[in-house]
């Protein structure tokens, strides 16, 4: 598990962990070895069922809400481009395109190293949730291809869904991982 978890629930993003890293947080002055990963929560219910796995000595108090544009520097900053769709969906929105934008514009920087696509699913997933991963990842390809990347660098992996704390069966999330093994 990461030091810092924020969790994303209808646009919205809230820390449910790493409390004692939020001034550091909002003032942008992590250090370079405190981890941070989004979870994609598909209710509110879920985000405050990570709260309270991450804070089980609770004094009453709540998940904090983070602003949206410390969200948005938050995802630009992160190694990996985690590309978000709406549920069942494989429409490639104006966010996830800026996000595909700046994995196509680091794999560009980077020209002898793999581009990952990694999907996730459940251990045994329906059929259809394995057909609608395999169409988003493909839209992210189709994507960076259209960016200038070549398609021989692509490679595909599949997560399970259970690795993401909060995350359910039909996972929104595909991440796009641009760095050396």
């Amino acid at each position: 598990m990461a030091d810092i978890t924020l969790a994303e629930c209808g646009g919205q993003v809230w820390l449910v962990g790493g409390v004692e890293y939020m001034s550091d947080l909002l003032a942008n002055s992590l250090a370079a070895n405190i981890s941070m990963e989004i979870v994609q929560c598909e209710s509110t219910q879920d985000v405050m069922r990570l709260w309270e796995q991450n804070n089980p000595d609770g004094d009453g108090s709540s998940a904090w809400q983070i602003h949206p544009a410390i969200v948005s520097r938050i995802k630009r900053a992160s190694p990996d481009f985690a590309v978000y769709f709406t549920q069942w969906s494989a429409l490639l929105d104006a966010d996830a395109l800026a996000v595909v934008n700046a994995a196509a514009a680091q794999a560009r920087g980077q020209a002898d190293v793999p581009v990952q696509i990694a999907t996730y699913l459940p251990p045994a997933p329906a059929r259809n949730l394995a057909s609608l991963a395999r169409l988003r990842a493909q839209m992210i390809e189709d994507a960076l291809i259209e960016a200038g990347i070549d398609a021989a660098r692509f490679l595909r992996e599949t997560r399970e869904t259970g690795s993401v704390p909060g995350m359910g069966d039909e996972s929104q999330r595909v991440d796009v991982v641009v760095q050396a093994a």
